[in-house]
Parts: C-alpha cells; sequence; structure tokens
C-alpha cells in the first residue's frame, strides 16, 4: 500500500477518533446538572480507550466498511449512549427527580459498538450468509434490548425506570406479565410488534451481504485474530466495571441487592421482636413526640456552629447553641466514611465494640414501637440502592415508612420531608425518623436557588458545599418548629451519617478524618427535663465526650430512657454509666484509634 494512502488513512482515523470523542464529552455535559470537578476528570481519561476501541474496529476493516455494516451497529452504540442520559435528564427536568451523572453509559455504548462490530464483520467473513445474517441479527437484537425497554417504559409513564419500576418488574411473574401486556390494548401492542418487525427486518437485511479480504491467504486468520484482540479486552472492561454500572443495570442490581436481604432481614425480624423485652422509664402523662434527624455528608469543621472562623452557614443552629435545652456535641466521629456500614451500625444494636451482626439486631424502630411510640420514617433518600437498603430494611419495619422518591413519585429537595410531618397524629405518642438528602454529591443539586448564597464560582466545592449546609439548618429549623408547635416536641436528635470534603471529592478506598468529624446535637424539652434531670444532666456533661455513630443507637435509648437486655447504657452518653474514652474508641470498620487524629 503506497506510503500516501497509509497516511491519508491514519488521518482520517485520527479525525473519526478526534469526532467521537468531542461528540460524546460534549453529550456528557449537555445532559449533566452539576457534572463535578472528579467526574470531567475521570470521563476525560476514561472516554480514550473507548473511543479507541471504536477507531481500532474500524481502522481493522477499513477496506470492507459500507453503510450496511456500519449503520445497525452505530444505532445500538448511539442507543446505549443516548437512551439512559436523556431519558433520566428528561425525568428530572419535569419531574426534579434525584440526577446521579452517569458517565457509564456512553462507555457502554462505544464498547458495545466495538464489539458488535467486529463480530458482525467476522461472521460476514466465516459464517454462510443464512447462518450469519441469523445469529448476527439475534446479537443486534440482544444488545439493543435494554435501550429498547427503557423507550418504551418511558412512552408509558413519561418517567425513565424508577425504583417503584425495578422493584414491580422483579416482582412481576409471568402470569401477570401477560395480563399487563393484554391491558396495554391492541393499539399499543400493534405498534410494539410493528416497530421490532422494522427494526429485525433493518438489521437482517444489513447483515444478510458477505465480505471477503483481498489479498494473501493468511490475511483473514491475521484480521480475525486482531479482532478477538479489540473483542476480548472491550468485554473485560464492560464487565469488570462500566457494564454494571451504567443505567439500568445499576439500578436492577441494586434492586436484586434489597429484595434478597429484605428476605433475610424479614426471616429474623419478628421472632426477635416478639422475643424483645424493653419499659421506658419516666414516660409522659400526654401526648408527645421524639425526633430523630440523619443528616448526609455534614462535616462539623465545616459548619459554622463548631467552627467560629468558617463561613456563617448554621444561623439557626448558631443561635440555639447557646439555649440550655440544646446540647451539641463537639467530638463525635462516623464511625465510615461512607453510608451503608454507618447506617447498618447506627439503626442498630450491632456495632464495632460488640460485634452483633446487623440481621440478627435488634433496631431503633423497634425499641420505639415495643414501648408504645407510632412509629415513621420519612426520607428524601432513594428507598432501594447499595447505599439505601439496611436504611430500607429497617424503614420497613416502621408504621408509616414513605419515601419522596416511591410516595411522592420524584426525589427532591429536602424541604418536601415537611409535607410528610402534617401526616403525624399529635394526638398520639410519636417516633419519627426523618432522612435527608443533605450535602450529599453533587452540591449544586441539593438545595433551592435561594439558598445560593455563597458563590467562589465553582461547581460542587467550598461554596456549594456550605449553601448545602445551610439548606440543611434551615431544614433543621423548620422540623424543630413544626415539631414545638404542633407535635408536642420532647426530644430530638440529629446526627450525619458521615462528612464530606469539597476539596477532596470522592475516596471509595480510604479517606482523611476531616470527613469522619460529624454534627450532632440533641434537643429535651422543659417537660423531659423535668422528668428526667439526670439524663439532661448527663448530656451537658459529656458535650465534649468523643463519640462514634455506630453507638447511635445506644444514645437514643438513653434519650428514650429505656430499659432492656437488648441496651447497654454503657455505650449511651446519655446515661450515667457511659464508660468509652477517646482511647477505646474507633472508626474506620474499628481498625484505627480516635487518638490517631492529631488536628482535633
Amino acid at each position: 500500500m503506497p506510503r500516501s494512502t497509509i497516511a491519508r488513512r491514519i488521518f482520517y482515523l485520527f479525525c473519526i477518533f478526534l469526532v467521537i470523542y468531542v461528540l460524546c464529552f460534549q453529550w456528557e455535559l449537555l445532559i449533566s446538572l452539576g457534572l463535578g470537578e472528579d467526574n470531567i476528570k475521570e470521563f476525560t481519561f476514561g472516554l480514550i480507550p473507548a473511543v479507541a476501541a471504536v477507531t481500532l474496529a474500524l481502522a481493522l476493516y477499513w477496506e470492507n466498511i459500507s453503510i450496511a455494516s456500519v449503520i445497525p451497529t452505530a444505532i445500538i452504540g448511539i442507543s446505549w449512549i443516548v437512551t439512559g442520559p436523556l431519558l433520566n435528564f428528561s425525568t428530572l427536568v419535569k419531574s426534579n427527580t434525584i440526577y446521579l451523572n452517569n458517565i457509564y453509559d456512553v462507555y457502554v455504548g462505544l464498547y458495545v459498538f466495538a464489539i458488535v462490530f467486529c463480530i458482525n464483520m467476522l461472521m460476514k467473513q466465516h459464517l454462510p450468509q443464512k447462518t450469519g445474517t441469523f445469529l448476527m441479527t439475534l446479537v443486534q437484537m440482544a444488545t439493543l434490548l435494554i435501550p429498547a425497554v427503557q423507550w418504551v417504559y418511558y412512552a408509558l409513564y413519561q418517567s425513565c425506570i424508577t425504583t417503584s419500576g425495578a422493584l414491580l418488574i422483579y416482582q412481576t411473574n409471568p402470569a401477570e406479565m401477560l395480563e399487563y401486556f393484554h391491558s396495554l390494548g391492541y393499539s399499543k401492542l400493534f405498534f410494539i410488534i410493528i416497530a421490532l418487525a422494522a427494526i429485525i427486518s433493518v438489521f437482517a437485511k444489513a447483515n444478510c451481504h458477505r465480505i471477503h479480504c483481498s489479498g494473501l491467504s493468511w490475511k483473514p486468520k491475521i484480521i480475525a485474530l486482531l479482532s478477538l484482540i479489540i473483542i476480548f479486552p472491550s468485554f473485560y472492561a464492560l464487565g469488570s466495571e462500566i457494564f454494571p454500572e451504567c443505567f439500568p443495570i445499576r439500578l436492577f442490581l441494586d434492586t436484586r441487592d434489597y429484595m434478597n436481604r429484605s428476605s433475610l432481614y424479614a426471616e429474623n425480624h419478628d421472632a426477635k421482636f416478639a422475643e424483645l423485652q424493653a419499659v421506658q422509664l419516666h414516660k409522659p402523662d400526654h401526648p408527645h413526640t421524639v425526633i430523630v434527624v440523619i443528616g448526609e455528608s455534614e462535616t462539623r469543621t465545616l459548619m459554622n456552629a463548631y467552627n467560629p472562623s468558617h463561613v456563617e452557614n448554621t444561623p439557626w443552629l448558631t443561635a440555639e447553641k447557646n439555649n440550655p435545652q440544646f446540647t451539641l456535641f463537639n467530638n463525635v466521629y462516623s464511625c465510615v466514611w461512607y453510608t451503608v456500614p454507618v447506617l447498618e451500625h447506627a439503626l442498630t444494636e450491632s456495632n464495632f465494640y460488640n460485634n452483633k451482626e446487623f440481621n440478627e439486631s435488634i433496631s431503633i424502630i423497634d425499641m420505639a414501637k415495643k414501648i408504645g411510640y407510632k412509629t415513621y420514617w420519612f426520607s428524601n433518600q432513594g428507598s432501594v440502592g447499595v447505599a439505601d437498603t439496611p436504611i430500607t430494611l429497617v424503614a420497613n419495619t416502621a408504621d408509616n415508612a414513605e419515601w419522596t422518591d416511591r410516595d411522592l413519585k420524584e426525589s427532591c429537595h429536602d424541604d418536601a420531608l415537611l409535607g410528610f410531618l402534617q401526616r403525624v397524629n399529635p394526638n398520639e405518642n410519636n417516633f419519627i425518623v426523618l432522612h435527608l438528602m443533605g450535602s450529599h454529591i453533587e452540591y449544586r443539586n441539593r438545595y433551592p436557588s435561594e439558598f445560593q448564597r455563597f458563590d467562589d464560582g465553582k461547581i460542587n466545592e467550598e461554596a456549594d458545599f456550605d449553601n448545602t449546609v445551610l439548606y440543611t439548618d434551615w431544614i433543621l429549623s423548620q422540623i424543630f418548629e413544626y415539631g414545638r408547635e404542633h407535635l408536642n416536641l420532647d426530644a430530638m436528635v440529629y446526627f450525619s451519617d458521615h462528612g464530606s470534603d469539597p476539596l477532596e471529592g470522592r475516596k471509595p478506598d480510604e479517606t482523611g478524618f476531616k470527613v469522619l468529624r460529624i454534627p450532632m446535637f440533641c434537643y429535651v424539652s422543659p417537660d423531659y427535663i423535668e422528668r428526667n434531670p439526670v439524663i439532661a444532666d448527663t448530656l451537658k456533661a459529656h458535650q465534649n465526650s468523643f463519640f462514634t455513630n455506630d453507638l447511635e443507637y445506644e444514645f437514643i435509648c438513653g434519650i428514650l430512657n429505656i430499659q432492656s437486655p437488648n441496651y447497654d447504657p454503657s455505650y449511651s452518653l446519655a446515661s450515667p454509666a457511659w464508660k468509652m474514652k477517646r482511647q477505646d474508641l474507633v472508626t474506620r470498620f474499628g481498625q484505627t484509634s480516635l487518638m490517631d487524629d492529631k488536628e482535633f
């Protein structure tokens, strides 16, 4: 081949690489809100091998490329790139649904193109025409199935597939599926069948043409080998990290995990609850309410109430700091730097000191129910997901459990939870847990525009984090005021699951102490103080004690003044029996002493 021809081909391939790269990058920016610096950095470099796989596949079969060989595969790849992000973004715009920037769908589309294109060309070259056409059409339809299902779902419900939809799909048996298709009506079924038939016919017609490699007899074998060198690494890239994280695969994997764990938790729960013994001392003789608020990703050293030199992002909590009925605990740490293990321990008697298993443990909801409270769980986080499964398992044991994404059909800003409080009967004894979205990444998506008080010109960094803290401060004030004015608030506890460092972003494997330092406060009413003076004095005495949030169950049991074989008061800051010293306390899955935090 002439050198000028080789140079021209390399130039064309380089232009193809550049065009695909730029289009994919711009597409992700277009349909993403608040794409953080960590996402941009990952996408900038992660996109290179994915686009390279496409370019190498085209280069390998350059002499045999035709519209028929490229178009069907391009439709499949573009469908993966476009469908998940677009439908998520559209649903966000229409219904304010939680939106997490997802770069994995783009990777899937590119790698799928490279794999399917090479398989297609191999079949055209080495299999009989009818056999190759049939097999290739099956492969193409299989790879197009998931995007197609998403579009059908969107056409029916004007929404991307949600948690509720995934649960419904998992829980539907074949008979119910047939009944559902019948309920769609003949016109919709006819349209679906016609669309499928059209796609199959187009793919089949494109696949029926054979190709031949000109030149030496060994050339087809070399090309086949090089095709495998493209196919297998692309399969590995998809299977190891990318495909399980794309939409809606991650949603269905989380749903399956939730259902499996839910079954196990439910098997143990009823027997444990029946055997549970608990009594409440000094119980008020009138209807009252206890509220527990679980925050998300708040770091106490980045809050003005704890760090006066920081920007004024906690006006309400800073003002209440001097209220004798409030106690701000100054040395509280998260037991782990991410949600799953934190809440498995914080919500139950399982902690990193007694080594009880989550599925064998009594929860704080169980305790509250056993001593006569009507229990509520209101959440603005997902009802299903890797980070939500232990929460949902416990939450579903409450008398009333509601989620904004499942019950309001949307996930939105935390003020949506305030409406749920109006459903609580003030004439009953109530125990309410509220789970906030708080300062969860991406920060810019976590607060209304009117709380954009701090602005450093950067998205999802320090100023935006401060705005989330400001908004959470307002949410807490509204919960407190509503509880006091309408629900006869007896006590209120707030703690964050873990912290966040807007300068560092997310680190899955390790983190510094900064994101382990979390806020926690407790309010007790004048009537509570009169009934429980020892507990009230103990809270103030332990204000500067060191504490880890895997002991929240014990702390709340202490606030409720419970006596039970399933409550150890020596682990509770609300009890005079509290025995833990700083040197006894551990974080990072029980592997690191709090003594190692040299900054505070």
